[in-house]
């Protein structure tokens, strides 16, 4: 991945083809010390697994898609959990025949390239339990 910095809390990031997106920008954050920030991009991936959460079953279902598809937008933040910054992300993709899908992103393979805009926040926000939904929400006390 290269990435630039145009201003003191943005970075530019371009995913190189066959990097792991989660991981990358993870260790991304890791590196740069960046523990809150908000993020949207586009580009082309491949060997996406996205879904949604079902509430009342308390679980994550999720499709897999290994062709290379659109991605139209994705979007998400980055908020502590457990003195880690972690990658919450959602996604809209279109396929060959540019119907579009999307949902909470598990993991995805840069296909060709993805362009990342990340805003840094100079907040100090965590994702903690919350018991009435089973997620790691934002906790903003």
């Amino acid at each position: 991945m290269q990435f630039t910095k145009p201003t003191e809390h943005m970075f530019l990031l371009v995913f190189n083809q066959g990097e792991q997106f989660m991981s990358t920008l993870q260790d991304f954050c890791v590196t740069h010390q960046i523990e809150n920030a908000h993020f949207s991009g586009i580009g082309a991936v491949k060997d996406l697994t996205c879904g949604y959460y079902d509430l009342t079953k308390r679980e994550y279902h999720f499709s897999k898609y290994p062709e290379l598809v659109e991605v139209v937008s994705v979007t998400g933040n980055i908020m502590q959990k457990d003195n880690t910054p972690t990658v919450h992300a959602h996604g809209v993709f279109t396929d060959t025949n540019n119907q579009a899908f999307g949902g909470h992103i598990e993991g995805m393979t840069i296909g060709v390239t993805l362009e990342v805009t990340l805003q840094q926040f100079t907040t100090n926000l965590y994702r903690s339990y919350d018991e009435n939904t089973g997620l790691y929400l934002i906790d903003s006390n």
